[in-house]
Order: C-alpha cells, then structure tokens, then sequence
C-alpha cells in the first residue's frame, strides 16, 4: 500500500520520515494541550479595603445590605446607610441614602465597581474601592494583582 505524501508516491513509512524534517523547517503540527497550573485564589493583604473619609485613607469593610450598605471602619466605629424611601434617586440617578444619625448621602456607583458617598449638607466624601488590596506576588511573579 502507498501514500500519495505531497506529489511523491511513497510507503506509509516514508511519508514519517520527513516529519522531523518540516517542523525543523516552521511546519507545525498540534500537540497535546499542556496541563495549566491553577491559578491561586486572590487572598487580601489583611482584610481591610483602602477606603478614604474626605480624602484621607482609612481602611474599612463593607457589606452590602437590602436596600443599603454598611461600613465598618478600621478605627472601630461603623455607619449603616439605607435607601431614602420615597426619594429614591436625585436628579442625576444616584442613590439617595440615610444614615442612622439622619444624614442624606448621595452614593455613585463608577463603572469599576467603586463607589462614593457623598453629604452634600456637609460636604463629606466616603470612598470604598470594590476590591480588597493583594498580597505582595509570590517570587517570579510580576508585580500585579490577580483577582
């Protein structure tokens, strides 16, 4: 039995024998898919997310509740804001939330998942990133964060 192997009439055995031949040249053939390493779970560096109170770092949780948000700041004191009912959203589509001491804050949800309350009667800032800080990456890796 012969094997038409590129214009050449040759036996099945011939045809493999140019193999090592092509793909020294640049022909590739597929090989078996290597088994990934599983990518480790992002671990937060301590539990804590970089939040800020008027522009100033201060670590917090938070914990999002129906129909409101909770903050649990690093410094031991916490705020549970709830939705205003009957306001709803103010006229640029924010949220409108009150805390338990009775303050109306304004809360933006940007596109990455970060958020911002803003007391528009006093002018403070909360801000709360989506996601916590990373470890410091293992020896060979790069400098970033996987999450």
């Amino acid at each position: 039995m012969s094997i038409d192997c590129r214009r050449q009439v040759l036996k099945p055995w011939a045809c493999l024998a140019w193999l090592p031949l092509l793909l020294a040249v640049g022909g590739r053939v597929a090989a078996p898919a290597r088994a990934e390493q599983p990518v480790p779970p992002q671990i937060p560096r301590d539990g804590w997310k970089d939040c800020e109170y008027n522009d100033k770092p201060l670590a917090c949780v938070d914990e999002q509740l129906p129909g409101g948000l909770k903050i649990r700041w690093k410094d031991g004191q916490s705020m549970t804001y709830r939705s205003v009912s009957g306001k709803g959203k103010d006229a640029s589509g924010s949220d409108l939330l009150r805390d338990r001491l009775g303050g109306i804050w304004r809360r933006e949800l940007f596109v990455q998942g970060n958020i911002t309350l803003t007391n528009e009667a006093n002018g403070n800032r909360i801000f709360v990133p989506l996601r916590f800080p990373c470890k410091p990456p293992l020896k060979g890796e790069v400098g970033y964060c996987r999450y």
